[in-house]
């Protein structure tokens, strides 16, 4: 859309996040309403977290990365043989991942548990402490932000919308240029290449005030999620919004 175009809107409404609203202020929208396509409602917390539990459940397609998923779990499950991975969903790479945590040692590590409702959903949710997700692309995503609402630390792909969740240390922004191993083709689809980013990354989490950085994330995270991305309080704001902007035409055309 050109600044022009921009510029003879009222009003512009936007779902998806900051760094968007920056660039159509930018154009010249005059006004421009921020928010993600969030959640119905605040989940419970569930049952205590367990320790290198992680939880990916983005699309198992090219798009959403799920062999750098897959790559970065087995970097860290070389050091931490306790961890574990649960990848929910499904999609067109699911048998060469499957494949893949075979060759590079991890399957009895790695459950691919398909597609799940909601409640087995909020479950896996509960039990991970790590919540991965590292597509090429995106806007604010819901499972993001589920998983931020149930207490999550995330681990998130080097995007602005992940940069506006995460910031100050409340998650992990994983570089998009990793240490090259494995691939040159395919820098970030092979564990070496992470291997001595998850060096740094494990002694951090097994440092004394990692636990009670992450308790301080789940709380600003769940309170983040109740103030700003639930859908019923956002899609109320956006009809009063557009019922201001309607009154404002009107009387202008008067």
């Amino acid at each position: 859309m050109q600044g022009r175009e921009l510029k003879s809107i009222h009003r512009v409404h936007l779902a998806f996040h900051g760094h968007m609203a920056q660039r159509m202020r930018e154009l010249g929208a005059r006004e421009v309403m921020t928010f993600p396509f969030g959640l119905e409602a605040m989940p419970e917390r569930q049952g205590p977290k367990v320790p290198w539990h992680f939880y990916a459940n983005r699309g198992l397609e090219p798009i959403y990365r799920p062999d750098r998923v897959l790559a970065v779990f087995t970097a860290i499950a070389r050091l931490r043989p306790e961890a574990m991975l649960v990848v929910a969903n499904d999609g067109s790479e699911r048998a060469r991942l499957e494949a893949l945590a075979l060759e590079w040692g991890v399957s009895s590590q790695v459950r691919f548990v398909g597609r799940l409702g909601a409640a087995e959903q909020a479950r896996e949710y509960g039990r991970a402490t790590y919540f991965l997700s590292l597509p090429a692309s995106d806007s604010v995503a819901v499972s993001v932000l589920e998983s931020m609402a149930h207490g999550c630390w995330p681990m998130l792909s080097e995007l602005p919308a992940n940069r506006e969740l995460v910031g100050d240390g409340q998650g992990d922004i994983l570089p998009e240029q990793p240490s090259p191993g494995g691939d040159p083709q395919r820098p970030g689809a092979h564990p070496d290449d992470w291997q001595a980013w998850a060096q740094a990354w494990v002694m951090s989490q097994d440092a004394p005030e990692a636990s009670k950085r992450r308790r301080a994330a789940e709380q600003r995270h769940r309170n983040w999620v109740r103030d700003h991305a639930l859908w019923q309080p956002s899609l109320a704001l956006f009809m009063q919004s557009v019922r201001e902007a309607l009154g404002s035409a009107t009387a202008f055309g008067r």
